[in-house]
């Protein structure tokens, strides 16, 4: 199945800016997540759960002497968001694939203006 893409909002200097959702929007377990990535773009991940920490995985998407390097990944701690990024598009690609372990994350991306 295909990646399901994450909306991306833009921050502005001069007017405020709104998130599409309070927490945002929840991981695809099964098929993953992904945005469009500009080099200027940041994940505010909230792990909306109150029992465990959740994982968020950003697979890399370059190779090095034809190996693919470990992925990045962050454990996200319970009622806690975290601001993750920006991502160079040489190391991630223009677009980002993002994979959370559990619907209780929720992702807003946000490109910084």
């Amino acid at each position: 199945m295909p990646l399901t893409a994450l909306t991306v909002s833009t921050s502005s200097r001069t007017a405020a800016s709104v998130l599409p959702a309070s927490n945002g929007t929840a991981a695809d377990v099964a098929n993953g997540n992904s945005f469009a990535n500009d080099g200027n773009t940041i994940v505010l991940a909230t792990n909306t759960g109150a029992t465990v920490t959740r994982n968020v995985t950003i697979p890399l998407a370059l190779t090095v002497d034809g190996q693919t390097p470990a992925s990045k990944t962050y454990a996200i701690p319970i009622s806690t968001t975290w601001i993750l990024g920006k991502y160079d598009p040489t190391i991630y690609g223009s677009t980002v694939q993002i994979n959370g372990d559990n619907a209780e994350l929720k992702f807003n991306v946000v490109r910084v203006a």
